[in-house]
């Protein structure tokens, strides 16, 4: 069964390399409320700065790495991605959808958040997508230097392209042949670890529970001083509220929050507040701490996501050389040169070979059951992830005052333009036609009575995409300002997918990791602002 609640609990592996402290009368440099990819990269970029610093985490240790680096479900005959599959698992619903809301999402509430349950897809956005973003973040993004957004977070992430390989090379070459005007490219991913030599192991998937753990347990010689405190991590802390100066009530002093261990609450004091508590959650806090702003929940937004399994059946890939003999897989993005928000709006997303992609099999006698029931058969899947600006009638909203309710949530799909949906089927027409592709059993056909693709369409916050319900913007006009500093708010900080001004096409990864490492960096130059 689905994990519906927060689940609380104190293992020996926590208690071990995690040692939380309690102790209220520490003052720290920053707070960081949440260790998902925007608060774990944070925190840990803060505390490689010499900051004292204290993650708070409601949930507890579900993992210590991805999920893709752990044994996992095998779907035997079935379409499968693996990356993804204990996340129905250990979700949690901790919201109420109002009458009208067709939200879908689920929340991370554990060491890493969502970050141990990704796709591990880190595409850097189109000049295009970032227009709705304050000019300097939009430069910061997109400068190719060393210290450019994206390059700082490639590096964080240790991206990497998949391994090379012929059917890598002719898949690419398939697809550019078939979509004329698109571009195709190999698909970044972020790895823990790239060997450096031939006996060197690659760990995986990156994740903040990895990082946040490796920043605890790092030990330092002793002739390099004690430049780096490592970072504090109290877990089963649920954050209620931001406390603020009393005569000052726009210094931010502190969070109120609740320790679910010793059922006591308990104020954590510092010279910095940052809300990394997902879009959901972060908004809920700002809510319960009555940070004056209307636009503080309203607008929270999930871009539009059609796609569709399908197969290759045996022998339709004749230009494949004969002499690779590893399992075939091939992980490719599409984008359109020209695109812009009114014309090719969207990314594509093409897998052929999905089961293998970022796969780990510990059993060879599985995966020898499942290649002999699909009998030659590829799995794969297409995806078309679309644009969509923020959508003001979407809000989240307090139930009441009472900090243990879930907020309550109203979300409507953002739906494309028609000219967009059609565009997106067409070229899936198109791929399914030079692959000979066929539906997955037992699936419907891949062509509708039109003679088009047949797409299914995403549920609303199922890939974890909802951005803006703490919207940033450069002119005053958003919740949060260019730096991501509450707007009127001294020291008050958010960094999660809530501070997205639109809903880029993009998977929103690597954007977020390259504005927590802006953050950091802001952060160092101003102490208590």
């Amino acid at each position: 069964m689905p994990t519906k609640a927060l689940v609380t609990e104190n293992g020996i592996v926590a208690r071990t390399l995690l040692k939380r402290n309690v102790d209220t009368t520490i003052r720290y440099d920053v707070i960081v409320v949440g260790s998902g990819m925007g608060g774990g990269v944070l925190a840990s970029a803060l505390a490689d700065a010499g900051e004292r610093v204290l993650i708070l985490e409601a949930g507890s240790l579900l993992f210590p790495a991805h999920i893709g680096n752990l044994p996992r479900r095998l779907l035997i005959g079935q379409f499968q991605k693996h990356i993804w599959s204990l996340w129905e698992d250990f979700k949690v619903i901790n919201y109420k959808n109002v009458q009208g809301s067709v939200y879908n999402g689920g929340q991370g509430f554990n060491l890493g958040g969502r970050s141990i349950f990704w796709g591990s897809f880190i595409p850097s956005l189109a000049g295009w997508e970032l227009d709705a973003f304050p000019a300097a973040v939009k430069q910061y993004l997109l400068d190719a230097g060393p210290t450019g957004g994206y390059p700082v977070a490639r590096r964080v992430f240790n991206a990497d392209t998949p391994a090379p390989s012929a059917f890598q090379t002719t898949s690419k070459d398939t697809l550019n042949q078939t979509l004329p005007g698109w571009n195709a490219e190999d698909a970044s991913v972020g790895v823990e670890y790239a060997g450096a030599t031939n006996w060197s192991i690659p760990a995986g998937i990156f994740s903040t529970a990895d990082l946040i753990i490796e920043d605890r347990l790092v030990q330092r010689p002793p002739n390099m001083g004690s430049a780096r405190e490592p970072l504090t991590v109290n877990l089963n802390h649920a954050a209620w509220n931001v406390t603020f100066d009393a005569g000052d009530n726009k210094r931010a002093t502190g969070m109120h929050c609740f320790d679910m261990l010793d059922k006591v609450q308990r104020t954590y004091t510092a010279d910095t507040i940052v809300l990394s508590a997902g879009t959901l959650e972060s908004a809920k806090i700002a809510l319960l701490s009555g940070i004056n702003n209307p636009k503080i929940g309203r607008g929270v937004t999930d871009h539009a996501i059609l796609y569709r399994h399908f197969v290759i059946p045996p022998n339709a890939l004749a230009t494949t050389p004969p002499s690779e003999t590893e399992p075939k897989s091939a992980k490719i993005l599409l984008r359109h040169p020209s695109a812009s928000r009114d014309d090719h709006a969207f990314d594509i997303i093409v897998e052929l070979g999905a089961e293998f992609n970022q796969g780990r099999y510990v059993n060879p006698d599985h995966l020898k059951l499942d290649q002999d029931i699909r009998a030659g058969h590829m799995l794969c899947e297409i995806v078309f992830q679309f644009y969509s600006p923020i959508l003001d009638a979407n809000t989240i909203t307090l139930k009441s005052g009472n900090p243990a309710d879930p907020v309550n949530v109203f979300m409507q799909a953002a739906p494309p333009d028609q000219p967009l949906i059609d565009e997106a089927r067409e070229l899936a027409t198109s791929v399914f036609a030079a692959y000979g592709a066929k539906p997955v059993l037992h699936e419907r056909a891949l062509l509708a009575a039109d003679g088009k693709a047949d797409l299914d369409t995403a549920k609303v916050g199922g890939v974890a995409h909802e951005v803006g319900s703490l919207r940033m913007a450069g002119d005053g006009t958003g919740v949060v300002d260019a730096d991501l500093r509450f707007v009127g708010y001294k020291n008050l900080y958010a960094c999660d997918n809530s501070v997205f001004p639109m809903s880029p096409a993009g998977n929103p990864s690597l954007t977020l990791v390259a504005l927590a490492e802006r953050l950091a960096a802001h952060i160092q130059a101003n102490p208590g602002r």
